[in-house]
């Protein structure tokens, strides 16, 4: 998802989670009239969305969006159930989220599995995370949670490839991996599961519907186990358009949410600065994909209350060559900045947050030992605008990359409060 052609990942070697989602997108040529009246759409709205932090996002919006919805949804979806606000904690910050009340669904990040199917608990990260998830403050946070009425959840992680492709292509490992999880349920007060498994890259066929076997299996063993069993992937944002590991529409009948990972397309490594989850195209044509494209091909085979929109409580920092907008950084210079970083920034160095319109998303230049640096991120108006995508378009919620990135202030869960 960002410049250098990258897929999105959580990273357990650091203190984010990194999406790394490959950027080969559609020519705007190739896109025709439907790109026409999208731009026409964006124009409307970057015209107008200074006014007020109410998001112009409305129904006719959403019709230039999802061509299969644009005959049928004359008027702004009616809500029956309560948005799912998912809040990805992980471990490391597990001793420091607050339990905020627009929360509805924790997932433990998380329990990493190896090629043969069981839980990993020897290399130093993995053992971070499956000690903490059995840890006192995690257990107190867990009950806690329960008895307001939150979900409590685990993920399931695999991240590098070749160890996904040799557990996909062994039903024995998989058989060991059910008995295991089957045996978690039984003896674990959990409320649901997320299955993280990314592979970056495109894939072959047979890996391709290895996975959504896996998943078929999945989900049919462990709902006879706990038939109220929250069943939930993550996604790369451009899963839809591209042929990666998920075959979406042969996936979604097995599971309730899937967590569409729309952020770091501009992280640490990029080449220019730029927002960590742009709604819409660049004017300025700096950036070739963003939130709004990689969504239609999901609404035009999936449920929307079936999606979860993925929101970063954190941005990327960067020395640039420039104080503007979009200024090309210097390599090796990126890292990550949590919103908590950013509001301590402005605090302590009395810097003005300002505004990039072509992005719609806030950021910060200041100067430190004589070196610009620049701060891309999200606040509660760019948030704003998001939630009304999802609350125009249908889709099920948010997900959270990461509760704890927030620090103290209720800025953000305030937005999420009115508008979920």
């Amino acid at each position: 998802m960002t410049n250098n052609q990258t897929e999105p990942h959580h990273n357990n070697t650091s203190i984010h989670r990194t999406s790394v989602i490959g950027l080969r997108v559609l020519s705007l040529t190739a896109l025709g009239l439907g790109s026409f009246l999208l731009a026409i759409g964006v124009k409307l709205f970057r015209d107008t969305f200074t006014k007020s932090l109410v998001s112009p996002v409305d129904i006719s919006w959403y019709s230039t969006v999802s061509t299969s919805s644009a005959t049928t949804i004359k008027t702004p979806v009616v809500r029956k159930e309560k948005n799912i606000v998912y809040g990805f904690l992980p471990y490391w910050n597990a001793k420091d989220i607050q339990l905020h009340p627009e929360i509805t669904h924790i997932g433990y990040f998380s329990l990493p599995i190896d090629r043969n199917g069981k839980f990993t608990t020897t290399s130093d990260e993995a053992t971070s995370g499956w000690k903490a998830y059995h840890s006192d403050p995690v257990e107190r946070m867990r009950i806690r949670a329960q008895e307001n009425g939150q979900k409590f959840e685990i993920l399931i992680t695999m991240m590098d490839a070749d160890e996904i492709s040799a557990f996909l292509m062994n039903k024995k490992a998989q058989e060991q991996f059910f008995s295991q999880i089957k045996t978690f349920i039984k003896t674990q007060p959990i409320d649901g599961i997320n299955i993280d498994i990314e592979y970056a890259g495109t894939v072959d066929p047979t890996i391709r519907s290895a996975y959504t076997t896996f998943i078929a299996n999945f989900s049919s063993q462990v709902k006879r186990v706990q038939p109220s069993l929250h069943i939930s992937i993550d996604v790369f944002a451009d899963s839809a358009l591209k042929n990666r590991i998920w075959d979406i529409a042969a996936i979604e009948p097995h599971i309730d949410h899937i967590v569409i990972m729309t952020y770091d397309f501009f992280r640490s490594s990029s080449s220019q600065s730029g927002p960590v989850a742009p709604l819409f195209g660049s004017e300025k044509n700096r950036w070739d994909v963003d939130i709004v494209k990689t969504l239609k091909p999901f609404f035009d085979i999936v449920p929307p209350n079936k999606l979860l929109l993925g929101i970063p409580f954190y941005g990327y920092e960067w020395q640039t060559v420039s104080a503007e907008p979009g200024a090309f950084t210097y390599p090796k210079s990126g890292g990550i900045a949590t919103y908590k970083r950013v509001q301590k920034l402005i605090q302590d160095l009395q810097i003005r947050e300002q505004w990039d319109k072509d992005a719609m998303s806030p950021f910060l230049t200041y100067t430190e030992r004589g070196n610009i640096q620049t701060i891309y991120y999200e606040n509660s108006k760019s948030l704003s605008y998001k939630l009304d995508l999802v609350n125009e378009s249908g889709m099920g919620g948010i997900a959270i990359w990461a509760l704890g990135y927030e620090g103290k202030t209720r800025e953000l869960w305030d937005v999420i409060g009115r508008k979920m």
